[in-house]
């Protein structure tokens, strides 16, 4: 059972269900969703624009999707890296993109972990023990 919350950064309705399902089944349940990265950056730096403050509990680990409308994975990326008080959050990428080029950019973005979907229990226990957030 995690305290901190889990916060899931996916617009396609399939995969957050399938990756929803795998995380249920490694007793993580304290999962926040965000269907794009523009809504995901909003949540974790608050928006000025509607006067909202950012939370107080940030997540213990983002999972991204890169393929995204509007913020991509990279830009998000990006972005959380230049924000001193988000930046640390561990990032697990999870993505359907075989491309080298994708994972070498990720990696040189501080992403923790570069994992297929659809989510496998054992490589993401794997990725969370490596990291030491299991």
């Amino acid at each position: 059972m995690n305290i901190k919350p889990i916060l899931l950064v996916e617009d396609q309705p399939d995969d957050q269900f399938l990756t929803l399902r795998t995380l249920r089944k490694l007793k993580i349940t304290n999962v926040m969703v965000a269907n794009e990265g523009e809504e995901a950056l909003r949540f974790l730096q608050g928006d000025k624009k509607q006067r909202e403050e950012p939370p107080v509990l940030l997540p213990s680990l983002i999972l991204l999707d890169l393929r995204m409308p509007k913020v991509d994975g990279f830009e998000f990326l990006e972005a959380l890296r230049s924000d001193e008080r988000i930046k640390e959050i561990p990032v697990i990428v999870l993505t359907s993109s075989p491309q080298e080029k994708d994972q070498t950019r990720c990696m040189q973005l501080g992403v923790k972990a570069y994992l297929n979907k659809p989510l496998d229990v054992y490589a993401f226990d794997r990725a969370m023990q490596q990291i030491g957030t299991a």
